[in-house]
């Protein structure tokens, strides 16, 4: 079982990494056969060199992305809220996402289900 301290750490890593766009700190958060559904109801993206390719695509629009409440740790599953800042300064888009994370008994992230849709887009 995942403690509090242990999952913010995560939550707070992934929105960092997405930030920096750094790959390689991102991708250690995840299982070798983690799986990602993002946003929830497209098709499911597994394993590790696919969530590279997802991940590297997706980074590279992100200007920012910051926490905006504190993470929900359940069980081995944590729900937090995030923002993500996209385009450029003249074209800016924020996104609102909540994601949940499913940890496995070594603490690396197993699942990863974004919620968001259209109506959680701002310009």
């Amino acid at each position: 079982m995942i403690d509090y301290a242990t999952a913010k750490r995560v939550c707070e890593t992934y929105t960092r990494s997405l930030e920096a766009s750094d790959l390689e700190t991102l991708l250690d958060l995840f299982a070798d056969d983690a799986s990602i559904e993002d946003p929830v109801g497209t098709p499911l993206r597994e394993g590790k060199e696919v969530l590279r390719a997802f991940y590297a695509e997706a980074c590279q629009g992100v200007a920012k992305a910051e926490l905006t409440g504190s993470p929900r740790l359940a069980g081995n599953e944590v729900a937090f809220p995030f923002t993500v800042t996209a385009g450029t300064p003249e074209q800016e888009i924020i996104i609102n996402i909540i994601d949940v994370f499913r940890f496995n008994d070594a603490g690396k992230v197993a699942t990863m289900r974004a919620f968001w849709g259209p109506d959680n887009m701002n310009s």
